[in-house]
């Protein structure tokens, strides 16, 4: 995360994303962090929730695979 997390991030932003998941939720990149075709970036609107079964599920795979 620290590599994907450019210096423009704002912290504070996804730092309240984290403390403010629901229960049972994960924090997910939207656009995976590594990955064969992509190489997305630790930002607040690359951060969605999921529940856990679905974060497992994609894992770090892409719309596009």
């Amino acid at each position: 995360k620290i590599k994907a997390t450019p210096k423009w991030a704002n912290l504070e932003k996804i730092k309240e994303i984290y403390l403010n998941c629901p229960s049972g939720y994960h924090v997910d990149h939207i656009t995976p962090l590594t990955n064969k075709n992509v190489c997305g970036l630790h930002v607040e609107s690359n951060l969605q929730y999921l529940t856990a079964k679905e974060n497992m599920r994609k894992s770090n795979k892409f719309a596009l695979e």
